[in-house]
């Protein structure tokens, strides 16, 4: 039998699996390596900044305060169990006595109802005779019904109802921070973008003079042109090798700065590398639409102004319940109870009764004062709302104003470019034809690729305005 099974396994069918598994580790690395050198998109950074940037982690932390808060405020309602024993057996009268009482509050017009059990047993004087039970012990329960003070609004509903609104408040801070998050991201990413695609135009430009170099030599060779000309070309090489390790430095700066957003799964910020550069850098978008639009989206959608509106409403629930506490208390109380067991006969019938209590604070400071305490924070909040709107249609209005002159740039620097490039090229066959100069040549060059770093910028900022636009109107960028 184990013959047989060691022919199976050096058989075609184990062979197949061993080539199988070989292919597998020499296909895996280049899957992860083509995967690793794929283009950083602009999603994948802003999803890296919801999931590991440590800003939010804080404002994370904020909503999972309030949220225990509210779970707290909650325990207000909780039913709460009283239990108290008492027990003399030496003296005139000896007696003990057992109380056990279970309260709930409701959130219905602050009802409260309770349910209970005593024993009274041993001997009592007879101004104490209510202590008394039969046998069995009595069983009790009740309703208390506010009539004015505490119907409305009471502290345990204020409570909550606050609560619950600043759970509402922190998640809406925490969507402002990450629109802040993102669109700073937003920016850092097409900076970096520009860097690197402003070191492709230095280094295109450095091959130009590099490749000119050999053609020079033949002309000179040729004596159509004097040897000088070949320093002066070796120069023009030396120069534009400066401006790309300037352009490498600007690269790799713009790479730290985008680090700070990019992280992996061990929350360690990522420096791109320049193979994961885009190819080239998305042209301008469409119609931005109505300006007033925008401007209205933003008061709906804001995340800042909404949690400022949150603060208004729990202040509103301040002030209702300030003024509610400046009425007097009124409730009207209901009961029933029985006694079971034996006894005295005047123990057994059930009771039923009712009762009314009325309470009032007749300075009422702490009422008024708490009240005019609430209308002032009201209204210090109207104050920041206001001016909260005028700043948010302001900053709508400014990034709406950059966008579009950022998107009339790009429309110029790309004539410029194209007409940059144009003179460069003819300056070039002119140079070749022995109608031009290396000084002709290279200012015509630079000119072309300012020209590009013009375009490639004025591409950057129109992005960088677009993420500027789409965080003061409350979007993603």
């Amino acid at each position: 039998m184990s013959a047989a099974r060691a022919r199976r396994g050096t058989g075609p069918v184990a062979l197949a699996r061993v080539v199988l598994g070989l292919l597998m580790m020499l296909w895996i690395p280049q899957v992860r390596a083509e995967t690793l050198a794929a283009p950083l998109e602009l999603d994948e950074v802003l999803e890296s900044v919801r999931r590991t940037h440590p800003g939010l982690e804080g404002a994370k932390r904020a909503v999972d305060e309030r949220d225990a808060l509210e779970f707290a405020a909650r325990g207000g309602f909780d039913p709460k169990l009283a239990i108290r024993g008492k027990w003399a057996p030496v003296g005139y009268y000896p007696q003990g006595q057992i109380d056990a009482l279970v309260q709930q509050a409701t959130p219905v017009w602050g009802i409260g109802l309770y349910a209970g059990y005593r024993l009274g047993l041993g001997s009592y004087p007879i101004y104490k005779g209510d202590l008394r039970t039969l046998s069995g012990g009595e069983l009790r329960a009740g309703v208390s019904v506010p009539l004015w003070r505490g119907g409305l609004i009471d502290e345990r509903r204020a409570e909550l109802r606050k609560a619950r609104i600043a759970q509402k408040g922190a998640r809406l801070r925490y969507d402002a921070e990450q629109l802040a998050l993102e669109r700073d991201a937003a920016k850092a990413y097409w900076s970096w973008v520009a860097a690197g695609q402003s070191l492709e135009v230095a280094e295109r430009l450095l091959e130009i003079a590099e490749a000119r170099d050999a053609a020079l030599r033949d002309q000179v060779a040729a004596g159509s042109i004097p040897a000088i000309v070949i320093v002066d070309n070796q120069r023009l090489v030396l120069d534009r090798k400066a401006k790309v390790v300037a352009a490498e430095l600007e690269l790799q700066a713009a790479a730290l700065d985008l680090s700070l957003y990019l992280r992996d799964d061990r929350l360690r910020p990522v420096r791109p590398g320049r193979e994961r550069l885009p190819e080239r850098m998305p042209g301008t978008r469409g119609d931005l639409g109505s300006l007033e639009d925008a401007v209205a989206l933003a008061l709906q959608q804001r995340p800042d102004a909404l949690a400022l509106a949150a603060d208004r409403e729990a202040a509103e629930v301040e002030v209702r319940l300030a003024r509610n506490q400046r009425a007097p208390a009124i409730d009207l109380q209901a009961f029933a109870a029985r006694d079971l067991g034996d006894g005295p006969a005047e123990l057994r019938p059930t009771e039923l009764g009712v009762g009314i209590t009325v309470e009032v604070d007749l300075p009422l400071r702490k009422a008024r004062g708490k009240h005019r305490a609430a209308q002032a924070r009201a209204g210090r909040i109207d104050a920041e709302r206001r001016a909260l709107r005028d700043g948010v249609e302001a900053e709508v209005r400014e990034a709406w104003l950059t966008v579009e002159a950022a998107a009339q740039r790009v429309v110029l620097a790309r004539l410029q470019r194209d007409a940059a490039d144009q003179l460069a090229e003819a300056e070039r066959e002119l140079l070749h034809a022995g109608s031009s100069d290396l000084l002709d040549v290279n200012l015509r060059e630079r000119a072309a690729a300012d020209a590009a770093t013009l375009e490639i910028d004025a591409l950057a900022d129109y992005h960088s305005a677009h993420a500027e636009l789409a965080a003061a109107v409350g979007g993603a960028p």
